[in-house]
């Protein structure tokens, strides 16, 4: 069983959505067990894998063993994290269907723009093996499937896909040009156990836009799972090892503190998300025996509603323009200061100015954790563009007739030697805000490469400041 990847692959869509993912659906089956390892990659000569757990049957007034082996083709192997979210991306598919057919036509870019991933080339790729492999897997389901007509766990062993069919761009013009009749859409059929349990409502809602803002496999598979058992009750109790090995996917060699680093960094990430209770490390894990722990889980409430005003529900939309959940969002918008918020969205749009996105590779989720934490800048800062240190001649004025907007204020900085410029900065630090101060202060003790950031918002609001009372003055001269 393959060990957590420490982060999904970053493939993140801008195109405009075509479906509100507050309100996805997930098949209750495929939330109770991984269907895939969590890791980004399996071993060629891994062809299996198993997770098993026992519960009480109260059908049959007695403990029952639940497993499910996934079998694998030789020619395109097991499922990883980023085939099951293209699973999980199809049944939004068949949503939109109102699940009404077994067999589903759509377009790639469709499917991409649901997963959240990049309109490019690789994404495309990526997409094709997916299905592919889906194509060659097998699931083996003994007493862990549930039959929701028949009310009782059943033995089904299944292909989930029957039949994929793909069209790409270049083949689907052609059949336009030659024909001017409309070019095929791709397509894919379910089989017919887990179509007949879409049909029978054995679904769940899932907000997708939460799920699509975790950056960690392990997060988003214990994300399915304890949504679907916080629908009962909003506390649960699991043993440590089996919920960690049978339920998330961790490797079964880990010790107790093993399993423990290893989910940490997920739940840590379903907490800054709104989703879990923040709970002490004692709480979270109890000691039942020698060897034996639970793991402890609190959904966290829903705090009321109140009325927001317009400058509150503004705030919330730009923060939902940059990924984060409209909910998470409302509740980031009651805690805290609009100040801080504006100052973190600032300093993420400047580092998602650049090509290079590895970086930051979630930034919805990197926004909310800066914003709950203060300041967070990821491992791989990245640098703004310099402040150019060198002196303008005396008789030119790059200035002179410019509005204060970024060219002008670009246009000032540069004009300034190094000994005004640190006087400028020096000087507007006494006269921003607090938390654009602190977020200067800390990074430059920490020696961070976000202080570039901060310095230039600081040097910045001086450039404006100049420029607005210089172009107040012309105006009155004139």
């Amino acid at each position: 069983m393959m060990e957590d990847a420490h982060r999904t692959e970053s493939l993140v869509a801008k195109s405009p959505l075509p479906f509100d993912l507050d309100d996805g659906r997930d098949e209750l089956n495929l939330a109770e067990f991984p269907l895939a390892a969590i890791a980004d990659r399996v071993p060629d000569n891994q062809k299996t894998l198993v997770f098993e757990d026992r519960i009480f049957d109260s059908g049959r007034s007695e403990m029952i063993t639940r497993r499910l082996t996934i079998s694998a083709s030789d020619k395109f192997g097991l499922p990883t994290s980023l085939d099951d979210e293209v699973i999980l991306g199809l049944i939004q598919l068949t949503k939109q269907n109102r699940f009404t057919e077994r067999k589903v036509n759509f377009s790639r870019y469709q499917l991409i723009q649901i997963l959240g991933w990049r309109h490019e080339g690789r994404s495309y790729d990526r997409l094709e093996k997916s299905l592919k492999r889906w194509l060659g897997v097998t699931l083996y389901y003994d007493k862990a499937w549930w039959d929701k007509d028949e009310q009782t766990w059943v033995d089904e062993n299944f292909h989930i896909l029957e039949q994929v069919t793909l069209y790409d761009q270049e083949r689907r013009l052609k059949r336009l040009r030659s024909s001017n009749s409309e070019p095929p859409l791709s397509s894919f059929a379910w089989n017919e156990v887990v179509f007949r349990s879409f049909k029978s409502g054995y679904l769940k809602a899932i907000d997708l836009g939460l799920f699509r803002q975790l950056e960690y496999a392990a997060s988003k598979r214990m994300y399915r799972f304890l949504d679907k058992r916080f629908y009962h009750k909003s506390r649960w109790e699991f043993d440590l090892a089996e919920f960690a090995c049978e339920h998330i996917g961790v490797s079964r060699n880990y010790d107790t503190g093993q399993l423990k680093r290893r989910l940490q960094p997920a739940i840590d990430e379903l907490e800054a998300v709104g989703f879990l209770e923040a709970m002490p490390i004692a709480q979270r894990y109890v000691k039942i025996s020698r060897g034996q722990w639970k793991i402890v889980f609190i959904k966290k409430s829903v705090p009321q509603v109140e009325l927001l005003g317009k400058e509150e529900s503004q705030l919330i939309k730009r923060l939902a323009d940059r990924g984060v959940t409209p909910s998470v969002a409302a509740e980031l918008v009651r805690e805290f200061p609009a100040e801080l918020i504006e100052m973190q969205m600032e300093v993420l749009d400047r580092l998602l100015e650049k090509k290079d996105r590895d970086s930051i590779r979630n930034p919805a989720g990197y926004l909310v954790k800066s914003i709950r934490e203060g300041y967070a800048p990821p491992k791989k800062q990245l640098q703004t563009k310099p402040v150019v240190l060198t002196e303008t001649p005396k008789n030119s004025s790059p200035i002179e007739k410019a509005a204060p907007d970024q060219s002008a204020v670009d246009a000032y900085l540069m004009a300034l030697t190094p000994t005004e410029l640190a006087h400028l900065e020096e000087t507007m630090l006494e006269h921003v805000g607090a938390t654009l101060a602190e977020g200067y202060l800390r990074s430059k003790q920490a020696k961070s490469s976000a202080f570039s950031v901060y310095r230039r918002m600081v040097l910045e609001r001086g450039a404006r400041q100049f420029l607005s009372t210089q172009c107040k003055a012309e105006k009155s001269a004139a």
